[in-house]
């Protein structure tokens, strides 16, 4: 009997994590996010949630491995400087930074999907991926712009 009421307990609880989830992916959960950038307001409704959908799209299809880089300043370095925020285009990283590392996401499991789709939505010519632990990219190089 206990093990029947713990099997219940657990389809609940996985029922809650995908809903959930379901709701973390779709457009609506992204707007306002999206009409807080400056020069969004423009958007109709319509015209933003299929903005939002494309990222939500590209974000869920993502074929790995990717490559990602990461700028740094070390010229005025914050204590925080390897962060969570790598990028996909290498022209954003060395404008954030002097010391670029460039490195491999091997899957999908390292990366905060939630944060990369509303930094996507907040930021889109950053082309943000949002990985919370550094160890998590395989590093590949890494050289400084001066």
């Amino acid at each position: 009997m206990e093990l029947q009421e713990n099997i219940q307990r657990i389809k609940q609880m996985m029922g809650v994590i995908k809903e959930s989830t379901h709701q973390i992916l779709t457009p609506d959960y992204y707007l306002d996010d999206f009409y807080n950038m400056d020069g969004m307001d423009f958007y109709t409704e319509e015209q933003a949630l299929d903005k939002i959908q494309k990222v939500i799209d590209y974000v869920l299809n993502i074929e790995y491995p990717i490559k990602v880089y990461r700028g740094i300043n070390t010229v005025n370095p914050d204590e925080n400087y390897i962060g969570a925020s790598w990028t996909t285009d290498i022209r954003v990283a060395e404008g954030f930074g002097d010391k670029i590392y460039v490195g491999l996401i091997l899957s999908q499991d390292v990366i905060d999907v939630e944060q990369t789709i509303r930094t996507r939505v907040m930021n889109p010519y950053e082309y943000e991926i949002y990985v919370p632990n550094f160890e998590d990219i395989k590093l590949i190089d890494e050289y400084s712009i001066i």
